[in-house]
Formats: structure tokens, C-alpha cells, sequence
């Protein structure tokens, strides 16, 4: 599939705005509307791993999560079963800290679709009261 017909797929399931900017070879930076409060826009790359294309923060969230928790990335106790619970049903995968979605059979448009739901699902976590 060509870049633009990625981007079209894209623009069609989740905004007219969003593009895709090349950094590297097999390598882009998918850009979208969609903000978090303090103005930082998702982290959002598509690239190949292991022969597919996948979404990934890149562990943006995660870095994200560290910073406004004070402490190291969670993965136990009530924060890590409500980020798990954030994703689940929706194949998002979390590997070590970086969150990634495989585009299955080049439904680029759906997978992104999923990811940004993913990410904002778990930035609105990030509030007093849920940690630990």
C-alpha cells in the first residue's frame, strides 16, 4: 500500500486533519488533532517491526506517565489494571512501556482509529487519586 493511500485511510476513519511525514525508511510520523491538556499532541508513529506495520508511542505514554506520577513507569497495582483496562478488547500491545497496534490484512484507518482511542483512554487516567 503507497503512502497516500495510508494517509486517505487514515484522514477517512479518523480525521480530515490528519497527515503522515516521512522520517526514515519505512519510517513516518503520523500527526493528528488530537491534543493532550497541556497542548502536546499524541505521539504517534508508523513504522515496520518484524516484517509488519505497527503503531507505536514509542513510549511517549509511558514517559508521560512518569513524569506526572513522580515515579517509575507503572506496571503493577491499580494504575497498571486500569491502563491494561484502558486497552483491552482493542489489541492494543504493551511492550515494555511502548505501546503498539499491528495493522492486520491494511486496515491502516481502523488501527489508528484504535491506537488514538488507546492513548487518550489512558492519558485521562493521568489525575489525583489513582495511584498506588
Amino acid at each position: 500500500m503507497d503512502l497516500k493511500t495510508i494517509e486517505q485511510a487514515f484522514r477517512e476513519k479518523v480525521s480530515d486533519e490528519v497527515r503522515i511525514s516521512s522520517e526514515g525508511m519505512d519510517r513516518f510520523r503520523v500527526f493528528t488533532p488530537f491534543m493532550l491538556e497541556d497542548g502536546d499532541h499524541l505521539s504517534i508513529v508508523l513504522k515496520r517491526k518484524s516484517g509488519a506495520w505497527v503503531l507505536s508511542d514509542e513510549g511517549h505514554t509511558c514517559m508521560r506517565l512518569t513524569y506526572d506520577l513522580n515515579e517509575k513507569c507503572p506496571q503493577k497495582g491499580i494504575m497498571q489494571k486500569n491502563i491494561v483496562g484502558a486497552f483491552s478488547g482493542l489489541k492494543v500491545e504493551d511492550r515494555a512501556g511502548e505501546l503498539m497496534v499491528t495493522v492486520e490484512d491494511d486496515r491502516f484507518g481502523d488501527a489508528l482509529h484504535t491506537f488514538v482511542q488507546a492513548l487518550l483512554k489512558i492519558t485521562e487516567l493521568i489525575m489525583p487519586g489513582i495511584r498506588d
